[in-house]
């Protein structure tokens, strides 16, 4: 079976799209070009035809791209460091992910389940997480400035030292949240208050 050489040289043309139906098997090649979900690759030079899933977000881990990933699954996947500025992960599902270090910002996470996510030092800001599953994530010294988690499910999530300042978490739930060290000015808390 070839695989892709490692001096393959991506493109920012890089375009990663993945269907609302798309589901990855672990450990089982993609075939670029005929794959099941709709996954559009443009490169300078790439070489060889098959292409497992880790190897796939390997290639996309710090490459600015916009992205749409709409219902993706993507359960178990570790995407840390990865610039997602603006990507569209609504409904999609991440739990139990690793995505430290990563730039979110802007990025649609509407009624995404990242339940026990590992999201430490992400960039989240001005992020939609409207509706989004929160349940027992870590979101450690993240940044949610002015992002919206109206309704999210926050319970038991890890939100030490994170910075809510600006943001709307109208009618969400925080039962359990640890929020030690947090952020919240000018934030609009659960019952609809603006924090000072």
């Amino acid at each position: 079976m070839s695989r892709l050489k490692p001096s393959w040289m991506l493109d920012v043309s890089l375009i990663l799209t993945v269907a609302a139906s798309a589901t990855w098997l672990p450990a089982t090649p993609v075939r670029a070009g005929s794959l099941p979900s709709k996954i559009e690759i443009k490169a300078r030079d790439i070489r060889g035809s098959d292409m497992s899933k880790e190897e796939c977000l390997q290639k996309i881990r710090g490459v600015s791209i916009n992205k749409d990933l709409r219902g993706a699954k993507l359960d178990e996947v570790d995407i840390s460091n990865a610039s997602l500025f603006a990507a569209d992960f609504s409904e999609a599902s991440l739990k139990r992910s690793i995505i430290r270090n990563a730039n979110l910002g802007r990025a649609n996470l509407t009624r995404a389940n990242l339940e026990g996510a590992i999201l430490e030092k992400t960039n989240l800001s001005n992020a939609n997480l409207v509706n989004a599953n929160l349940q027992k994530a870590n979101l450690s010294n993240v940044n949610l400035k002015n992002a919206s988690l109206i309704g999210a499910d926050l319970r038991k999530a890890v939100l030490i030292n994170a910075d809510l300042s600006g943001a709307n978490i109208t009618g969400a739930n925080l039962d359990g949240a640890n929020l030690d060290g947090a952020v919240l000015t000018g934030a609009v808390m659960p019952d609809g208050k603006i924090h000072p």
